[in-house]
């Protein structure tokens, strides 16, 4: 049996086609590229060093030392820890998606100029805008565009006031003394005393008053607004502890405002520590108020 030209092309039509078939069938799918399992290789454990640049604003630097952290730019404080982890949890964010550099402006992902470059030690990331749906915000890292909650780097928060440590004395300074324009209180033999004694005010409520202030948290801390001081509070104390035996240092803080909160004022570091006005009555007198220890 002989084939005809027209049935011999039909033949190998159907062998290549057969083949191809075979081809595509054995061939695995590629699967789609996964997002990596973390924004950044680099572990916030290991971080100590921290740059943030905005437009138009002072460059921030924090360092690490140990476990607490220093505001060293635009000026020198004391960081929260705590706030400034949160920031460093940046870099353990999942990307919801992930994608190469295209080619063109990055102006539609808010990158051109970014909102802020973060870098964390020697990682760079540059924060976008948010998308428009889906609560997402696109950073740049390395060579890939990504988009991470945007809740987890949002650029109003990178300022000074959000990492500055709201605690007011801080855990190196051990109060030795109290005076307050209408209130002495000092430590004899460790046992804390009142002068003049309010009547009616316990050791307990005495000890509460230096718990207060060696543990005052506040709500908000400003640089100093050049308010005039209304009062003036000087606090002895050593570094050492309370065990050591060494010239007591003094730290003064003035008082700006006592309502409707109480503004205190450390020299020393040009910063204004806001409480709520009743955190001032525990701060400022002894007399004993509903609630009070």
């Amino acid at each position: 049996m002989r084939l005809t030209r027209r049935g011999l092309t039909n033949a190998i039509l159907l062998i290549v086609a057969a083949v191809l078939g075979w081809l595509l069938w054995d061939k695995p799918a590629r699967a789609p590229a996964a997002a990596p399992a973390r924004l950044a290789p680099v572990r916030g454990a290991t971080i100590t060093n921290i740059t943030i640049a905005r437009p138009g604003r002072p460059v921030i630097r924090l360092r690490r030392d140990g476990t607490r952290w220093q505001l060293l730019r635009p000026f020198k404080a004391r960081a929260d820890r705590f706030r400034v982890e949160a920031l460093t949890d940046i870099v353990a964010a999942k990307p919801h998606d992930h994608f190469a550099i295209p080619k063109g402006s990055l102006a539609a992902f808010g990158l051109a100029p970014p909102r802020a470059v973060v870098s964390l030690n020697r990682e760079r990331i540059l924060v976008g805008r948010r998308r428009p749906f889906g609560d997402l915000r696109y950073v740049l890292i390395g060579h890939s565009i990504a988009l991470v909650p945007a809740e987890s780097i949002h650029p109003r928060r990178l300022t000074t006031d959000s990492f500055l440590s709201t605690r007011l004395l801080g855990d190196r300074i051990h109060p030795v003394a109290f005076t307050l324009p209408h209130l002495a209180v000092t430590r004899h033999h460790g046992i804390w005393h009142a002068t003049p004694t309010p009547a009616h005010v316990s050791n307990d409520r005495i000890n509460a008053f230096v718990d207060a202030w060696r543990y005052a948290r506040a709500l908000a801390v400003t640089r100093y607004h050049g308010t005039p001081p209304i009062g003036r509070i000087v606090i002895h104390y050593d570094r050492q502890g309370p065990k050591k035996a060494a010239p007591p240092h003094a730290l003064v803080i003035d008082i700006l405002a006592t309502h409707p909160e109480l503004v205190l004022l450390r020299p020393d570091q040009g910063l204004e520590y806001h409480f709520p006005q009743q955190v001032g009555q525990h701060l400022l007198t002894l007399a004993t108020h509903a609630g009070t220890p």
